[in-house]
């Protein structure tokens, strides 16, 4: 099963920078790690001039024979009849246990007529084998040391397993970096790979396990892009077995699944396979409670990013659903579906007013292009909107008998905005609607002046005197109060 959410676009002009570092240091890890074959093949090379197999696989095969692990005893003297004691080595290497003796010199005791020369070659050996990054930097459930708590999730197995991660934590990182911060994104990542370590500190295995990768981390950041999207509809695309396409669900309502894929896969379908799906598990937990005690911290409010992603697909579909309504002429609907996309989000540009007023006109519905009138004067006066003169001119001549609640600075601007770009008519006509309402009277004496001005400018002295004489008479009154 593979359920991953679908990328919005990344907004690049505020670049994940903690996102693409970790990416990066992921990759230059594995780059490093790339030397691995050579340094464990030197190692091995050195295990089997010094003759070290000599003394240790005796002892082992001494060892399983005392406490009755007669399979075990058995594979590893196939490998050495074989002349495979690499095989034998790496049996031996695996059981915890008998290394754990073997170190503290509890099975080579230094009773042993060979002990003081194979304790220098045992030590010498350890040396190179810790110059194998894989190993000393991976999580070993039965050493957790605490600088594996953090490198283990830096490395990685394949060139396939550090893509899959990488794609995967650029699909949800740059959202939840945005949410949170560089740093606050850092510290989930850390955190959430921490907590992903948990089921092998507390159940450690008995062979040999080592735990590396990035996958608990990215699980915690995909937790927590799905408790910051809360109960909203994100997309998400799904691949169950030969079945797949898109979905729209409650982010929230993805995470039961993603935890009961983990434990399924991790006791049902593959308890024996080589991924940690407990690490995965943990991951996601450990991410959905950082990112539920941010929310809780903002007092049950995700960030401005998620809103804002969350409008922004909310508007994309009203858009297509509307540029759909008009390309099969149902203009009527359209208008519709525009008037509902300015009611449910104020803030769109401007020039979806417009589309509307367009809309409504073609739909000749009088109440739909009143309406349109309406929120397009709205955004001009009260967010400053890019709405061409020469179309408030036309609003303002439309204007019901009843006018919008606006503010005297906002009606004054509208006044001056109109003047300013040429829409004399306009401009009159408002102003002679303005005159009455006592309140508005000195943002309509201010203006009137520069009308009348303009009138003249432009040669029209007779439309310009009862302007001025309007004037006159408001400037006494206004005086006179």
């Amino acid at each position: 099963m593979l359920i991953l959410p679908l990328p919005a676009r990344p907004d690049w002009s505020r670049p994940p920078w903690a996102t693409l570092s970790i990416m990066a240091l992921c990759l230059a890890v594995f780059l490093i790690q790339g030397g691995d074959y050579q340094r464990a093949e030197e190692a091995w090379r050195f295990y089997q001039h010094a003759g070290i197999g000599k003394i240790e696989i005796p002892a082992y095969l001494a060892d399983l024979e005392r406490s009755g692990q007669t399979e075990k005893l058995a594979a590893v003297r196939r490998s050495v009849a074989r002349g495979n004691g690499a095989a034998a080595l790496r049996m031996m290497e695996a059981d915890n246990s008998f290394i754990e003796r073997l170190r503290h010199d509890r099975v080579i005791t230094r009773a042993h007529p060979d002990y003081p020369g194979w304790r220098a070659k045992r030590s010498q050996y350890e040396e190179l084998r810790e110059r194998i990054v894989t190993e000393h930097y991976s999580l070993s459930s039965r050493d957790p040391r605490p600088v594996t708590l953090l490198t283990h999730m830096f490395l990685h197995d394949g060139i396939m397993h550090l893509a899959g991660n990488m794609a995967v934590l650029f699909v949800v990182g740059y959202t939840v970096e945005a949410a949170l911060g560089p740093l606050g994104f850092l510290a989930l990542y850390l955190l959430g790979g921490v907590g992903a370590a948990v089921p092998d500190v507390l159940m450690p295995a008995d062979e040999l396990q080592l735990s590396l990768g990035a996958s608990g981390a990215v699980s915690a950041v995909m937790a927590a892009y799905l408790v910051l999207f809360g109960y909203r509809r994100i997309t998400f695309f799904y691949w169950l077995g030969f079945v797949f396409g898109t979905v729209r669900w409650p982010a929230l309502a993805i995470l039961p699944l993603w935890l009961a894929n983990e434990l399924l896969q991790n006791f049902v379908f593959d308890p024996e396979g080589r991924v940690n799906y407990m690490a995965h598990f943990a991951g996601l937990t450990s991410g959905a409670l950082l990112a539920g005690l941010y929310r809780w911290r903002r007092k049950g409010r995700s960030a401005d990013i998620v809103h804002r992603q969350d409008d922004e697909q909310a508007v994309a579909a009203l858009l297509a659903q509307a540029a759909g309504q008009v390309a099969e002429m149902k203009f009527g609907p359209a208008a519709l579906t525009y008037r509902k996309l300015l009611a449910e989000h104020p803030g769109v540009d401007a020039q979806c007013a417009i589309e509307y007023r367009r809309i409504a006109t073609l739909a000749r519905q009088p109440e739909l292009l009143a309406d349109a009138n309406h929120r397009l004067l709205l955004a001009a006066a009260q967010r400053g909107a890019a709405i061409p003169s020469a179309l408030l001119g036309e609003i303002v001549l439309e204007l019901p008998d009843a006018l919008p609640k606006l503010a005297a600075a906002q009606w004054e601007g509208l006044l001056a905005r109109l003047i300013d770009g040429g829409e004399l008519d306009g401009a009159e006509r408002l102003l002679l609607r303005l005159f009455p309402v006592r309140d508005l009277r000195q943002a309509t004496l201010r203006q009137a002046g520069r009308l009348a001005n303009s009138f003249i400018a432009r040669g029209e002295d007779g439309r310009a005197a009862p302007i001025l004489r309007l004037r006159s008479a408001l400037a006494a009154q206004v005086a006179v109060r």
